[in-house]
C-alpha cells in the first residue's frame, strides 16, 4: 500500500488528527517525517480525499481529519 492509502486506512472507522495518524505509521513500521505527512495531507485535502473537522480538537490542539464520500470510495477499491 502507498502511504495515501494507508491515511485512508487510518481514517476508515474514525477521525484522527495528525498525532494519531503518524503513531499509525508507527504502528506498521513505516518510516514517514513529519514533513511528508503534512504534504502527503495536503494533497489529500486539494484531491477531495479527506477534510479538516473543525468541530472538535485533540489533546494536542489539533483538528482531525475525515475522509470524503470520495476518501471513503477510493478506500473500497484498495480493500
Amino acid at each position: 500500500m502507498t502511504k495515501k492509502e494507508y491515511i485512508l486506512d487510518c481514517l476508515v472507522d474514525d477521525d484522527e488528527a495528525k498525532t494519531q495518524i503518524m503513531e499509525y505509521f508507527k504502528l506498521f513500521k513505516i518510516e514517514i517525517t513529519e514533513n511528508e505527512l503534512d504534504f502527503l495531507l495536503k494533497e489529500m485535502l486539494t484531491d477531495g480525499l479527506i477534510i479538516i473537522n473543525q468541530q472538535w480538537k485533540n489533546e494536542n490542539n489539533e483538528y482531525p481529519y475525515t475522509l470524503t464520500k470520495k476518501g471513503r470510495y477510493i478506500w473500497r477499491t484498495i480493500y
